[in-house]
């Protein structure tokens, strides 16, 4: 990859809630252990996927994806570099990383949007998801290093989210305005707090509303641990599940909870991470889609939070399942495979780059909460 016009490559001065995170980078070249061997072929496999133009993509290779979106992946990816603790002004993928950056920064509008629109049926779906996560990795990079040229692209965009917050629920969903879910919601709170943390401006309103949608989506007030996807799904016969709780929206809306001012010891935080320590990770079957990639990276960073015995036997048993099934020989090395040995739940919707970077943000885990995930 080429150097950049748009991102400097001057030296690093990260922000306060990132300078931890800076001087703990990796300094060595080799794995100290099995999880860093598979945090590190996992991102040789993610810079062989980057395009000419520093973007990458849901579909890779000869493989398709229900959904497609160059902005999610290529928010994905760079998500995974910083969580390893590369950045665009240093270390072995810096050009990667940068080449990234570029690549969206180039592509905002004015009004700080970053997505790309691609076919219809993914853009009835991703534009807000694609967004956000695009944002947060913007909000990572100025956080690790404080780049002048990052801080405006960075900022439009957590603007653009502020803006795009239903008036009156509080969240987020599919259009700016439109709706609102846990899951949008969720990825909407994690782009706005790394801001934050990064130095940018976020109203506090932002935050009001959050909790007015927390305060919707918790299925009551007696049981403040238990979160559902949107309870108004009723209005809609296909969306009516989403009323009920569920084990991923509880862990969305944990981290939510603690982005919003809860501690680790609040009794209703203790409540839910006991009931997610019952659904521990497991591949399951390819009949009841129990891998879920996605559960699994808003459990960790919840479970982390939560530490003891019960971060313990989480970690235990996810990290050993994330390495014994990375493929390790071939083409795909450093991947996760999106079908087998079963199923992901999403996996065909968003492909191979989906799991891969998001086993390797779990796997990270600890390196990303000295900003995003610790209170």
């Amino acid at each position: 990859m080429c150097s950049s016009d748009l991102v400097s490559t001057t030296a690093v001065a990260a922000s306060g809630a990132y300078q931890r995170r800076v001087r703990e980078r990796k300094t060595n070249d080799g794995p100290a252990d099995e999880n860093d061997a598979a945090i590190e072929r996992g991102l040789s496999y993610l810079a062989r996927q980057q395009r000419p133009d520093g973007s990458w993509s849901l579909a890779v290779g000869n493989e398709t994806t229900i959904l497609s979106s160059d902005v999610a992946a290529t928010g994905l990816a760079l998500l995974a570099f910083h969580g390893a603790n590369y950045n665009h002004r240093q270390d072995k993928y810096q050009d990667q990383v940068r080449a990234g950056l570029d690549f969206l920064v180039r592509n905002q509008r004015e009004d700080g949007d970053l997505f790309l629109p691609a076919d219809d049926q993914s853009n009835q779906s991703v534009w807000l998801y694609s967004h956000s996560i695009a944002a947060l990795a913007l909000s990572e990079a100025y956080g690790l290093t404080q780049d002048p040229a990052l801080r405006e692209p960075a900022q439009k965009a957590l603007q653009f989210i502020v803006g795009a917050q239903h008036p009156q629920r509080g969240g987020w969903r599919y259009a700016p305005g439109v709706g609102a879910d846990t899951s949008v919601s969720g990825w909407m709170t994690m782009a706005l707090e790394s801001g934050k943390r990064a130095g940018l401006q976020v109203p506090d309103t932002a935050y009001v509303g959050m909790q007015r949608w927390l305060d919707a989506a918790q299925i009551s007030a007696t049981e403040r641990h238990l979160f559902r996807y949107n309870p108004w799904a009723a209005d809609n016969p296909q969306q009516r599940h989403g009323r009920s709780a569920t084990k991923t929206m509880t862990a969305v809306g944990l981290l939510m909870r603690l982005y919003c001012g809860w501690k680790p010891d609040h009794p209703d935080f203790i409540r839910g991470t006991d009931y997610l320590a019952q659904q521990l990770p497991r591949l399951g079957t390819a009949q009841d889609l129990q891998r879920d990639t996605y559960y699994w990276y808003y459990a960790t960073q919840v479970m982390l939070h939560r530490g003891g015995a019960v971060w313990d036997a989480w970690r235990d048993r996810l990290f050993g399942l994330l390495r014994e099934t990375q493929v390790k020989d071939g083409p795909q090395a450093g991947s996760w495979d999106p079908l087998l040995p079963v199923p992901d739940k999403w996996g065909a919707h968003a492909g191979r780059l989906y799991v891969t970077a998001m086993n390797l943000l779990s796997l990270e885990v600890k390196n990303r909460s000295f900003s995003l995930y610790e209170r």
